[in-house]
C-alpha cells in the first residue's frame, strides 16, 4: 500500500516547499479528501487507478501558520524555526533539543528584535537559541548584549542556506526575497 504526505495549508507542489505534517494510508488520504479536510496536490496512475500522493490540508493546522500576503510560503512555527536553523544555537553555535542532557541546552526561540520593542514573529526576526543564550542577551538586540549571530536567518519560502549563506530560490520574485 502507497504511503501519501500530508502537508500543512501553503505547501507549494511546483518546489515542494511546505510543512510536512505526517504520511497516511490511501484509504485513510481518500477519507481526508472526501470530507473536506484535504485537498490533493499530487496525483499518480497505480493500475487503473488515480491515487493521491500528495495532500494539502484545506485549513490551517492549529499551532501553525502561514506567513506571507498573497503568495504561498513554508509552514510557520517555531518547530521550523529550529529546523531550518538546523536545532543550533544561532549566538553559541551549540546543538539545542526540546530533551536535551542538560537544561542550558533546551532549545528556545528568540526575537533578534524584542517583541517589547515591536519585535515580530516573523521568519527574519526568530532564531533558534540554547536556554543561557536567550536568558543572557533577554530583551536587547544582538548588538546590545555583545552576541552576535553565527548566521543570519531566512524565509525558507524564498532562500536556503547553503554552506553558511542564503541563496534565493531561483524564479522567486526579486521582491518577495527582499
Amino acid at each position: 500500500m502507497s504511503v501519501v504526505k500530508v502537508f500543512n495549508k501553503g505547501y507549494d507542489p511546483a518546489t515542494g516547499i511546505g510543512e510536512l505534517l505526517h504520511t497516511t494510508s490511501v484509504r485513510h488520504a481518500f477519507g481526508m479528501i472526501r470530507r473536506g479536510v484535504a485537498d490533493p496536490v499530487e496525483l499518480t496512475l497505480a493500475g487503473d487507478d488515480i491515487v493521491p500522493t500528495a495532500l494539502e490540508l484545506t485549513r490551517e493546522l492549529s499551532g501553525a501558520w502561514v506567513e506571507g500576503e498573497g503568495r504561498r510560503s513554508v509552514g510557520f512555527s517555531f518547530r521550523a524555526v529550529h529546523e531550518r536553523d538546523h536545532w543550533t544555537c544561532a549566538y553559541c553555535g551549540r546543538s539545542v533539543s526540546k530533551t536535551p542532557p542538560c537544561s542550558a541546552l533546551l532549545a528556545t526561540v528568540d526575537h533578534i528584535m524584542p517583541v517589547s520593542r515591536g519585535g515580530a514573529s516573523s521568519w527574519t526576526n526568530l532564531v533558534s537559541a540554547c536556554r543561557d543564550c536567550n536568558g543572557r542577551k533577554a530583551d536587547r538586540t544582538p548588538e546590545e548584549a555583545e552576541m552576535p549571530l553565527r548566521f543570519a536567518p531566512y524565509d525558507p519560502a524564498v532562500a536556503y542556506r547553503v554552506g553558511g549563506h542564503v541563496e534565493v530560490i531561483p524564479g522567486i520574485p526579486e521582491a518577495l526575497a527582499a
